[in-house]
């Protein structure tokens, strides 16, 4: 007997260890493991080697490109395949920075199929915890030029200027090719990009691996993809505390709106045909699809509603979700 289209789905989340990871994607959310050192959680990819597997339910242990060579206009739908083909599009992490990641920035489009033969990498973060004092950098504190780059770079003080910004639950930053930042120490945060691997890391704190040596810079490839004249609004302002939907961010790589549910609430969304991704930030919803399959979505969860789903009926007492799309 033949399985039916796919309706909502989880997938196992795929942690990765990283000389900056801690135990908060454990101890707050939720994630299964007894590594001490958890940077990342995959929760949806099919970035090779890397590909999402189907945790329960009637696909369980099938992967994530296993069902869109099955069910490729049900899965993504149509508006997809004609923009990126039968590739999942983008990439989602939690992310735990017990120390603070390396200064880096990403490649565009035309930069990354050129060296790498890949997608370039947009991406966004949504703070979910952060220590006191917490800051992520973005950008420089004034305008530098390439030359006066690579000098600062070159006598060991770019760090100088670098720019901090002090964080908060529920901050959200637009990270665009090109811009130089780093995640400090002690943030929780929701990563939503495109499907890619690539970064250009150009600082690392002098931090050495568990074996004694520096992690690989990429000064050079770096030189020629940073952005010196940043010109866009990277913190983006929003209305928190405003139940329902609002728009979030939306690129030109995928959509992201914010849903705040509070005094159990529905809300019901049509899905026109495209895939639904949606993230728990806080507390926890159902989320009921039009055939009435229905699933739990705790904080630090993920669920995939495929294109082929009419509609889903979100509800909760309290909960913060992150709602994408293309």
């Amino acid at each position: 007997m033949d399985k039916p289209k796919p309706s909502l789905l989880k997938f196992k989340p795929i942690l990765k260890e990283k000389i900056w990871g801690g135990q908060k994607l454990k101890t707050q959310l939720h994630k299964d493991t007894e590594a001490n050192a958890i940077g990342e959680s995959w929760e949806i990819s099919e970035v090779p080697e890397s590909v999402s597997v189907v945790s329960e339910g009637v696909y369980t242990n099938t992967t994530l490109s296993e069902l869109i060579d099955r069910f490729a206009i049900e899965m993504l739908g149509q508006s997809s395949i004609d923009r990126f083909g039968h590739h999942f599009p983008i990439l989602f992490k939690f992310i735990d920075a017990a120390q603070r990641l390396s200064v880096q920035l990403h490649p565009d489009d035309i930069l990354a199929e050129k060296r790498h033969n890949s997608f370039g990498k947009t991406e966004m973060w949504y703070v979910i915890a952060a220590d006191p004092k917490a800051f992520i950098i973005a950008d420089f504190q004034e305008k530098l030029t390439p030359e006066r780059y690579q000098k600062y770079l070159e006598n060991g003080t770019l760090v100088d200027y670098l720019q901090h910004i002090e964080v908060e639950p529920g901050d959200v930053f637009y990270i665009k090719p090109g811009l130089v930042h780093a995640i400090g120490e002690g943030v929780l945060l929701a990563e939503i990009q495109q499907t890619s691997d690539i970064t250009y890391r150009i600082y690392d704190w002098k931090r050495k691996d568990k074996h004694g040596h520096y992690r690989e810079l990429h000064t050079d490839f770096a030189i020629d993809a940073i952005d010196f004249d940043v010109s866009y609004d990277y913190q983006i302002n929003y209305h928190p505390d405003r139940t329902g939907a609002q728009e979030l961010l939306h690129t030109a790589y995928f959509k992201t709106d914010y849903v705040y549910l509070t005094q159990s609430q529905n809300f019901e969304f049509q899905l026109n045909e495209q895939f639904v991704v949606l993230m728990c930030v806080e507390g926890k919803a159902q989320v009921c699809a039009s055939d009435t399959v229905q699933y739990e979505l705790q904080m630090g969860e993920t669920i995939f509603v495929p294109a082929c789903v009419e509609k889903i009926i979100l509800s909760s007492a309290h909960a913060r979700l992150l709602k994408v799309t293309i």
